[in-house]
């Protein structure tokens, strides 16, 4: 293994060592633990030479930290057909559109397949915290494949009811089907005049 080859894969070993001691503050110290454990171990294991079971070890560490963290949103935004919608105020009647990419899901599934399912509910709301609309179960995002993926993201439409102009907060909470963690995004949006 040549020396630039190496350094990728030390560099990713580094990062997960870093996260791992981030877990700290997430999560109990035994799962902390755990994640360490294992990312120390593939540090060991690629010093050994042993790439493929270095990489094996670091994928447990990730498995067990993303198992740990919470369900978190690390994207929610209203988007546009085109991409991230522009700032600025809805039209009365409008229908909104969210990006939302979850991280810390859990996995189902067997036979080689892993399926992520995410419901979602929303809150209209005024800048008072007046509860305007309200669904509990709104939509569903979901995926099936042969991995774990790690990189799910999914699109949530909303008719907006009739508002009057003014200042309002869509409160969006998703939850994992398999875990049962939540997670919440505030977007605030405004209605124009007609």
């Amino acid at each position: 293994m040549t020396a630039s080859a190496a350094r990728p894969l030390t560099f990713m070993i580094a990062s997960a060592m870093l996260v791992a001691a981030s877990v700290v503050s997430m999560t109990a110290i035994a799962t902390a633990g755990e994640v360490a454990d294992k990312a120390a171990e593939a540090e060991t294991l690629l010093g050994g030479g042993q790439t493929s079971e270095a990489f094996a070890a670091l994928d447990a560490a990730v498995d067990a930290f993303w198992a740990a963290a919470p369900l978190t949103l690390a994207q929610a935004y209203f988007i546009a057909d085109d991409g991230k919608r522009p700032d600025g105020p809805f039209r009365p009647g409008e229908a909104a559109k969210v990006f939302v990419e979850p991280v810390g899901y859990g996995f189902t599934g067997a036979d080689g397949a892993f399926a992520i399912g995410l419901k979602t509910g929303i809150e209209i709301r005024t800048p008072g915290r007046l509860i305007l609309a309200k669904a509990t179960d709104f939509a569903e995002l979901a995926w099936k494949g042969p991995i774990r993926n790690r990189t799910f993201s999914g699109r949530v439409g909303i008719d907006l009811p009739e508002l009057k102009a003014g200042d309002y907060e869509l409160l969006l909470t998703v939850t994992d089907a398999a875990s049962g963690k939540t997670a919440t995004a505030s977007l605030p949006f405004a209605i124009a005049t007609q």
